[in-house]
């Protein structure tokens, strides 16, 4: 059983193209009838689904979620004061929030890399005023155009450091998303647990650390934001991969 990332693991960062073994990775899979559930912390397009199966990846129904799959069922359409990039905010929008910057009733926090210090001054009052505060992932970096920037997960605690206050996390690594993803799994598999699954994925902080408290297999590949292991405890990890190919190939000799 599988838990499969997409940014740096199915698809590059560099041009958003399949990364070398992701379409015969989902294939295999698929013709094998082994439950898999993609997850990702796309926080931009509402169809990114249909844009991954667009691009050659037969995604089949019922395994993938991201965090707007969570964010409909923990928040109802409100006034927020959102934070990130415009695609985001559109989202968010057709969702049927309404975004209020002055009165909102909650604060919800995405990628973005083109911050500016007053968005958090108006985080930081928000904050102050008690406001619910909502990280649509905890992400640490995440890499575009070659460069990395700093995540959710950075952004979040760089605000805890000017103030203290508690946050809710709706995307990856939290518990919440894990385990929605879990429940899509025994729909395929209704002995599923977290300890049969195997997860795959680029980012080490983000999504490879909880999953291994969850119990676990951890496999990751270089071919994302990580491109080596230095500075890392390889001892927690199941696996080490230059891409999705290599675990793809080993999975066909295996089975």
């Amino acid at each position: 059983m599988f838990f499969l990332d997409v940014q740096g693991t199915l698809i590059s960062d560099a041009d958003k193209s399949l990364i070398c073994g992701a379409k015969d990775l989902i294939d295999f899979l698929n013709e094998r009838n082994l439950p898999y559930v993609i997850i990702t912390n796309n926080t931009k397009k509402l169809n990114f689904l249909e844009n991954l199966r667009q691009k050659g990846l037969a995604i089949k129904e019922n395994a993938y979620i991201d965090p707007f799959c969570v964010l409909q069922d923990y928040l109802k359409p409100c006034k927020i004061a959102a934070f990130g990039a415009g695609e985001f905010l559109q989202s968010v929008e057709k969702l049927g929030f309404e975004l209020d910057f002055k009165n909102p009733q909650a604060v919800l926090v995405a990628s973005y890399d083109n911050f500016k210090f007053k968005d958090f001054a108006s985080m930081i009052e928000f904050a102050k005023d008690g406001l619910k505060m909502i990280a649509m992932h905890e992400t640490s970096i995440y890499k575009k155009d070659n460069r990395l920037y700093p995540g959710v997960g950075s952004i979040m605690a760089m605000l805890k450091n000017a103030i203290n206050f508690d946050y809710e996390v709706i995307g990856k690594p939290s518990f919440a998303f894990y385990n929605e993803a879990l429940k899509l799994l025994k729909m395929q598999n209704e002995g599923a647990e977290f300890k049969d699954i195997k997860i795959i994925s680029d980012d080490f902080k983000g999504d490879l650390l909880k999953a291994k408290e969850l119990k676990m297999k951890t496999l990751l590949v270089l071919s994302g934001k990580i491109s080596d292991t230095k500075g890392l405890d390889t001892s927690l990890l199941d696996g080490i991969y230059p891409s999705v190919l290599e675990i793809t190939k080993e999975l066909k000799c295996q089975i």
